[in-house]
């Protein structure tokens, strides 16, 4: 969990949920504070997002306004648009991708390696990974689009061995239990959160927001088919529409109340 990512939910889940009009870079700092992050970590953050194009900054007197920019709102839209796509019933594919980086370029094999992961691939061999994400082939080729590789091999197959399930198949690419073990924690922090309000109840939201990415980030979102009996990460979309909607409503409230509105307003420009 960093500061930037906290700053971003900020932006991204609060700020746009009750104005689309500049903020002090001081609400920032005090909306922050909820998390622990002292002031000198907020405006580093700042400073970042500002420079990265996600924050658009103004001046009024003396006083620093910050408003989310568009690249901002594209980027959470798209992660979001990414999780959608890897959650749409399974046609029964693999979508596989070989490929060869001459050896003696690590930096490159790793960077390959990074970019699948984040296309949603899991290591089936060193060089051969697989997804059974039908949107996969299409994200790596954006993931990969950079690369100097010796071969790239996008292919689409099914697994034909009698004596291999596709659920055993997706527990050789993946560590599962590990995953199940992250989204149970999520899980309970979900489950123990109770109800909170004012600076407690946005603390509350980011960090479980943060903790929630966290496992995300090496989750492949696989099909129900392929997900071991009793997987986790159901119950925890379902915690998240109960509890995470609660405390969502009360962090709003709060950062309405920091920047002197009454009650949550409609945004100008929402995240999609």
């Amino acid at each position: 969990m960093t500061v930037r990512d906290l700053l971003v939910d900020l932006c991204a889940e609060h700020l746009d949920g009750v104005t689309g009009d500049p903020v002090p870079l001081q609400a920032l700092v005090q909306l922050l504070a909820a998390c622990g992050v002292a002031e000198p970590s907020t405006r580093v953050a700042v400073t970042a997002l500002r420079r990265s194009g996600w924050l658009t900054a103004v001046r009024r007197g003396r006083e620093t306004l910050c408003v989310p920019a568009a690249g901002l709102r594209e980027a959470v839209a798209a992660q979001r648009e990414r999780v959608e796509r890897r959650l749409a019933p399974w046609d029964g594919q693999w979508r596989m991708v070989v490929y060869s980086v001459p050896e003696t370029d690590r930096t490159a094999r790793e960077r390959v390696r990074r970019g699948l992961a984040r296309a949603g691939f899991g290591p089936l061999a060193p060089a051969t990974w697989v997804s059974p994400h039908s949107s996969a082939l299409d994200e790596v080729r954006a993931e990969l689009a950079g690369e100097r590789t010796s071969r790239l091999d996008l292919l689409t197959a099914s697994v034909a061995d009698p004596r291999l399930t596709d659920r055993e198949l997706a527990a050789r690419c993946w560590d599962l239990p590990r995953l199940a073990a992250g989204w149970t924690r999520v899980l309970e922090r979900l489950r123990g959160a109770g109800t909170s309000d004012g600076p407690a109840a946005l603390g509350l939201h980011l960090r479980l927001r943060a903790e929630t990415r966290a496992v995300l980030a090496g989750d492949p979102l696989l099909p129900a088919a392929l997900q071991p009996p009793g997987w986790p990460a159901r119950d925890v979309r379902d915690a998240w529409a109960d509890t995470g909607a609660r405390l969502a409503a009360a962090a709003r409230a709060h950062v309405a109340d920091v920047l002197g509105l009454a009650v949550p307003v409609p945004p100008r420009a929402a995240v999609a």
